[in-house]
C-alpha cells in the first residue's frame, strides 16, 4: 500500500511517515540515509517545519522512486493564495439566492463592530462534486468584498488530491499574499499561525479556503479577530469546526454532478478498505435515496460497521445525506463509478484498482 491509498494520510507529513514505514526504516535510519538529523525528520513528519528543496531531494533519494512520485507535488499546487480578480464572479449566477443571502447576513455581522460577532465568521459549504460549492463561495466573496470594502483571497487546499496542501504551506501562501516577506515568516506552524492572526487583526477581508480535506487543515488558517468572513468548501461536512455555520448544497434541479473519472479514481483510492467495499456494492442499488440499513444488507457488515462505512463515503463526497434521517443519497455519477469500480476489481483483484483493466 502506498501513502496515497490511505484515507488518513493527507499532506506531506503523513505521506512522508507512511513512505518511511513502507521502506522499513525508523526516523533515525532515514535521517542517516538522507544526511539529516533525526530531529529534522521527526519535525517534518509532525508538520512542525516545512522542508527546503534540498531536504526534499535528500529524502526522495533515500526513500527511492516511489517517494519521488509521492512527494513531488503537482505543478498547480504551487500557485499559492490568489487575490479575487476583478472579473471573477461576474458571469450569470442563478439558483442560490437563499444561500447568498445567508452569506451576506453572516458577513455583515462579522464586518460590523456592534457586538454581534466576537470573532471571525466561518461558513462551511459542503456537498457532492458538481454542486457548485466553489462557484458559490467565490460569488459570495465578491459580494462581501464589494459591499464592505474588504480584501479577498482564494486558497486552493487540494483536499481531494494525492498531496493536499499542508497547513504550514498554506500559512506561507497566505502570509505572502498579505504582504509578509519570506524573511519574516517563521518555520514552525504554530508561529506562522500567530503571525497570520497578528497580520489579519485590524483588517477586514474575506478568505475562501477551497476544497478542504479536514478540520486540522483549516484551523491554523482561521483569523482570531472580527472583520473576516472565511468561506470553506469541502465535500465533507467538517463537523469539528466548532462555531462555524454549515451550508449544504445539492446539485440544482436538472444539473448533473460533473466530476472527472480521474478525480473519482483518486477519491476511491483514498478510501479505507471497508468503504471501498461498500462503494463497489452500491452498484447493486439504483440511484436515489436509500436507508442506511441497506448498506449492511449488501455488504454483510454489522449495522454499526455499515453505518461507519456510509459515513466515510459521505465524508469523501461519494454519497450525500438524504433529507430524511437514517438515509443516504446515491447520485447517478457515483452509481456509474461504483459499477466501474466493481468491474475493475473483478479483473484485478480486491486489493488493487487499475483504470486500464478491462473495458475501462
Amino acid at each position: 500500500m502506498t501513502a496515497g491509498t490511505d484515507e488518513a494520510e493527507r499532506g506531506l507529513p503523513a505521506t512522508l511517515a507512511a513512505l518511511r514505514r513502507s521502506a522499513g526504516m525508523t526516523q533515525e535510519q532515514l535521517a542517516e540515509a538522507a544526511g539529516l538529523s533525526p530531529r529534522t525528520v521527526g519535525n517534518l513528519e509532525r508538520g512542525r517545519v516545512m522542508p527546503h528543496r534540498q531536504t526534499m531531494s535528500r529524502l526522495m533519494a533515500a526513500l527511492g522512486p516511489e517517494a519521488t512520485r509521492e512527494l513531488t507535488p503537482p505543478a498547480e499546487a504551487t500557485g499559492g493564495a490568489a487575490a479575487l480578480g476583478p472579473a471573477a464572479g461576474t458571469e450569470p449566477f442563478t439558483g442560490r439566492d437563499a444561500e447568498l443571502a445567508m452569506l451576506d447576513e453572516v458577513a455583515a455581522a462579522a464586518m460590523t463592530a456592534d457586538g454581534r460577532c466576537v470573532g471571525p465568521a466561518v461558513v462551511v459549504i459542503s456537498g457532492p462534486a458538481g454542486a457548485g460549492k466553489t462557484r458559490l463561495a467565490i460569488r459570495a466573496a465578491h459580494r462581501v468584498a464589494a459591499a464592505h470594502g474588504a480584501q479577498g483571497h482564494l486558497l486552493d487546499l487540494r483536499g481531494r488530491h494525492r498531496l493536499a496542501v499542508a497547513p504550514g504551506t498554506a500559512l506561507g501562501h497566505l502570509l505572502h499574499a498579505l504582504g509578509v516577506p519570506e524573511s519574516r515568516t517563521p518555520w514552525p506552524v504554530l508561529e506562522r499561525t500567530d503571525v497570520l492572526r497578528a497580520v489579519m487583526a485590524g483588517r477586514r477581508g474575506v478568505l475562501v479556503l477551497d476544497d478542504a480535506a479536514a478540520e486540522d487543515q483549516v484551523r491554523p488558517l482561521l483569523p482570531a479577530s472580527t472583520g473576516w468572513l472565511v468561506i470553506v468548501t469541502s465535500r465533507g461536512g467538517l463537523a469539528g469546526l466548532f462555531g462555524a455555520r454549515w451550508c449544504h448544497l445539492d446539485p440544482l434541479p436538472g444539473a448533473t454532478p460533473t466530476t472527472s473519472g480521474a478525480t473519482l479514481d483518486e477519491t476511491y483510492r483514498r478510501l479505507r478498505p471497508d468503504a471501498r467495499h461498500l462503494f463497489r456494492r452500491l452498484a447493486l442499488l439504483p440511484p436515489g435515496d436509500h436507508p442506511v440499513a441497506v448498506a449492511a444488507d449488501i455488504t454483510g457488515f454489522a449495522p454499526a460497521d455499515a453505518e461507519a462505512a456510509v459515513d466515510a463515503l459521505i465524508e469523501a463526497g461519494l454519497l450525500a445525506d438524504a433529507p430524511r434521517p437514517g438515509r443516504f443519497r446515491l447520485h447517478p455519477a457515483s452509481h456509474r463509478h461504483a459499477a466501474r469500480a466493481s468491474r475493475l476489481t473483478e479483473c484485478t483483484g480486491p486489493g488493487t484498482y487499475s483504470p486500464g483493466c478491462g473495458g475501462g
